[in-house]
């Protein structure tokens, strides 16, 4: 369709179809109907036209678990980041900050999977995301010496998946000076546009987890903004008529 749009006269908007056989004129009431149709069709593609924001999932999110406990838990939310245990098992720890002395710390709330435990995590409402890094370590310095392979399975949007798998150094100390968790970095050409991720192994502790999330683009921005002041010059304009 081939848009023409004149103001000279009174405000009118001429649309013709493919071939060009016709010409409709739309003016009037009828076109502040059409003009919302066409605010929300370019709102809707210019919001495709996105970049990447990245937030960091810290797990000292409400309820706060108490210092020095672990609770075992069904489900957690941070920033409509959404987190539950895989089916076939039915809980994962959430464990506070300074927490008990045998566990793994490092000054912040944390999620860890004791033998068992699972965990799956989604965006709400079904948006795509991306995994940047992740901090991991050991469940217990019961498991001191004794690195953990923790395994992330991706899935995408087209049923396709991707996996990757971090090894710890099996340096844990509980509360001592040692450094307990490790910093690990996801490829982000193959870690984004995921709709669910999946750890399907225990022994773990996990923190720090940053994502990548969709936000407005420059282009919708600056498409928002030139198509609000075109509606207020016609409002105005038909409002003095």
């Amino acid at each position: 369709m081939l848009v023409r749009i004149n103001y000279k006269n009174g405000f009118s908007l001429f649309a013709r179809d493919v071939k060009g056989d016709s010409f409709i004129k739309i003016s009037g009431a009828n076109f502040v109907s059409l003009r919302a149709v066409l605010l929300g069709a370019f709102l809707s593609i210019s919001w495709s036209v996105s970049g990447q924001g990245t937030l960091q999932i810290t797990f000292d999110g409400p309820p706060v678990i108490p210092s020095g406990a672990r609770f075992s838990v069904t489900a957690y939310d941070e920033a409509r980041m959404l987190f539950s245990p895989l089916s076939g098992s039915d809980t994962f720890t959430r464990t506070g900050a300074h927490p008990p002395s045998a566990a793994p710390d490092d000054g912040s709330g944390y999620l860890a999977a004791p033998l068992g435990s699972s965990l799956m995590f989604i965006c709400a409402g079904g948006s795509s995301f991306g995994l940047v890094s992740v901090d991991l370590a050991e469940y217990s310095t019961v498991f001191a010496n004794q690195p953990v392979t923790v395994s992330f399975v991706g899935y995408y949007s087209d049923g396709g998946t991707v996996t990757t798998s971090f090894t710890t150094d099996g340096i844990i100390d509980g509360t001592g000076p040692l450094a307990d968790f490790q910093k690990f970095n996801f490829n982000s050409k193959d870690w984004s546009g995921l709709t669910r991720v999946e750890i399907p192994s225990y022994g773990w502790s996990l923190d720090n987890l940053v994502v990548a999330v969709p936000e407005p683009g420059v282009f919708s921005l600056f498409g928002l903004g030139t198509f609000a002041m075109i509606a207020r010059r016609f409002y105005r304009r038909n409002q003095y008529r």
